[in-house]
């Protein structure tokens, strides 16, 4: 009897605190969840891109740049965005710096990716192992971080760039969009 009596009075105490953390923590949205690279260095990074060549980090120093995660599974919200980096790109040639960065993704899928959807004039970093994105704490594409030319986070977006969230970002660069 004393048993039983304990496993109705432990089952609820148990079960209550797990439910409600559960149920707040899912409530949050991830986009809202403040990076704590913004305001700090850009995390270094270097590799093989998707061209074949190399690409480091310190290739962006001095001027504004985007670094955008992406893949080619990432599908609409990667597809969505591609056409706000395209004209990103086209109309901020000499004044912005942008590189793509994989997401555990394949060379062969994000070949295809782009030729399906607009092929980039910046480098794509391979990102293999994943590095980069764990260095820069991305939860899933895409996903982008805005540097000034001191090379300092001064934002991250989460999901797919509208031209409305370039034109916020881009002024905090101090760029004309």
């Amino acid at each position: 009897m004393r048993t039983r009596w304990l496993r109705w009075l432990l089952v609820p105490l148990l079960v209550v605190p797990v439910g409600w953390l559960l149920f707040t923590g899912l409530g949050h949205d991830p986009r809202l969840i403040p990076s704590p690279l913004v305001g700090k260095p850009m995390p270094a990074f270097a590799g093989t891109t998707l061209a074949g060549g190399q690409f480091s980090s310190a290739e962006l120093a001095g001027k504004p740049a985007i670094v955008n995660f992406w893949a080619s599974y990432c599908i609409p919200s990667c597809v969505d965005e591609h056409p706000v980096l395209l004209d990103l790109a086209a109309r901020h040639v000499g004044e912005l710096q942008m590189v793509g960065v994989l997401v555990n993704d394949t060379t062969d899928g994000a070949r295809a990716f782009l030729a399906r959807y607009g092929q980039v004039s910046w480098p794509n970093l391979l990102n293999a192992d994943g590095g980069v994105s764990i260095d820069y704490g991305v939860t899933g594409p895409p996903e982008t971080f805005f540097v000034n030319s001191q090379g300092i986070v001064v934002a991250r977006h989460v999901g797919p760039l509208t031209a409305a969230v370039v034109a916020e970002e881009l002024a905090a660069l101090g760029i004309e969009p």
